[in-house]
Order: C-alpha cells, then structure tokens, then sequence
C-alpha cells in the first residue's frame, strides 16, 4: 500500500486523467471520494494507465514536480491532524487532572499548558482551514473551548476571576458538547479514531454540564472520560505521525533523486 493516499494524477494533467483538473461534477466528486483520495490502487482509470505503460509517475517528467508538491500538501494537511489531535488530547488530559485535583491547587503550571495548547490548536486550526475547512474549524473550535474553560472555570476555581454560575456553565458546557458531536456526522470525512476522540470529548463535556445538575457528583466518571478522550486523542495524533515520517522521508530521498 502507498504511503501516501492521494493519487498522484489526481489534478496534475488533463490528457492523462482530468479528475481534479477544472470543473468538478457530481461523478467526478464521487470518484475522488472514492478512489483519488482512498484507494486510488484500485481505481479502474488507474488500472488502465498502467495497462497502457503510462506506469510510474517518475517516467513522466513533467508531471514530477506536481505530484511532489500533491505529496507534501498531503503531508503537510496530515501532520496539521497529528498535532491537532495530540495536543487536544494532552489539554484533555491536563483540564481532566486538574479538575480531580492531581495536579494540585495552584494553576499556573497546568493553567499555562492549557493556555499554550489553546493558542496551538487555534494556528493549527487557521492553517489548516483553507484546504480542510471542516478540521480546522474542528481545531480552531478546540482552542476557544480550552481557553475559555480556563477563564471561565479553573482560574475562577483557583481564586482568579469569577465563575459564571453553576447553571449558565452547564449550558455553556452543553453547547461545546454538542458542537464536538458534529465530527461525528457520516457526511464528515475524518478517520475513525479522529471520530472517536471527539466523540468521547462530547461525552466528557456533557457529562460535566449535567454533573451539577445531580444531586451526587460523578468525579470518577468524568475523569475515567476525560482521561479516555485525551489518552485517545493523543494516541490517535501519534499515530499519524509515525505514519507520516516515512511519507516525508521518502518525498525528501525522491525529491533529492530527481
């Protein structure tokens, strides 16, 4: 299997395969849904390219430096994921902690980290908005939902600021939730465990806005949670980054050997 999953004709050459070049139809978008951008190996237009020696893009020197480039977007848009998951699941992880009280009273050290890991999920988010409005509209979100939980709960927790009230913060909490459900829509095209990582954060959010509303708390359940959906996030953003190492280090060898 390739290591990369965009086609490398995909928007090079109109004469050679003109999905992705100009105009877009509806079979068209169901093609690149499909093959281009998934499993372009067993693409039948792919298929007849090799039958007729069209082969290796590396025997067509003109189209060399496009499909580098379609290679590095690629990567770039996967490595922009990878870090968006890993430090949406560590700022996860910190808030859970911090709100069970392992990370002792004082904020400054983890209030810090989160107001750091907000600031990079939003640039994260806005670098990645042009190519993949969904994901970073999904990371943009991220940062503001941890920045403003940090001004809104753990400083007022920790003696700075007020707290909004145990009603309103639940409703607030509420609404965050259900906007980490979005992700989860079959019309979204994320991974699975990108899926699954906002699903248990929207579990963990709306377990949060009805804890106050019990009359027994739920500290263990929601740290259980809140630790899932981090360990998940940071796991799943990991993840994509080993996968993509080798993508980079075969792109910089190839485009070294060209």
């Amino acid at each position: 299997m390739a290591s990369f999953a965009v086609c490398p004709y995909y928007g090079c050459n109109e004469d050679i395969c003109d999905v992705g070049c100009g105009y877009i139809s509806s079979h068209d978008a169901s093609q690149i849904s499909r093959y281009c951008l998934a499993d372009y190996q067993a693409c039948p237009k792919m298929i007849e390219l090799v039958d007729r020696a069209v082969g290796e893009p590396a025997r067509h020197p003109d189209l060399s430096t496009q499909i580098q480039k379609n290679r590095l977007d690629f990567i770039s848009g996967e490595a922009g994921i990878a870090v968006g998951l890993t430090v949406s699941g560590l700022a996860t992880l910190i808030y859970a902690f911090q709100k069970f009280g392992l990370l002792g009273e004082t904020i400054y050290f983890s209030g810090g980290l989160i107001l750091m890991l907000s600031i990079m999920l939003m640039i994260v988010g806005l670098f990645a908005i042009k190519k993949l409005p969904i994901r970073g509209m999904m990371f943009i979100g991220s940062g503001l939902l941890w920045l403003s939980l940090l001004a809104m709960d753990l400083l007022p927790a920790a003696g700075i600021g007020t707290s909004p009230g145990k009603i309103a913060l639940s409703g607030y909490l509420y609404i965050w939730g259900m906007f980490c459900l979005f992700p989860l829509q079959s019309a979204v095209r994320v991974s699975f465990f990108c899926r699954l990582f906002f699903g248990l954060l929207a579990s963990y959010l709306l377990l949060m806005a009805t804890a106050p509303l019990l009359s027994a708390p739920l500290p263990l359940a929601l740290l259980l949670t809140g630790v899932s959906a981090g360990v998940v996030g940071m796991s799943a953003g990991l993840r994509y980054l080993l996968q993509q190492g080798g993508a980079v280090a075969e792109t910089a060898i190839n485009r070294a050997g060209a």
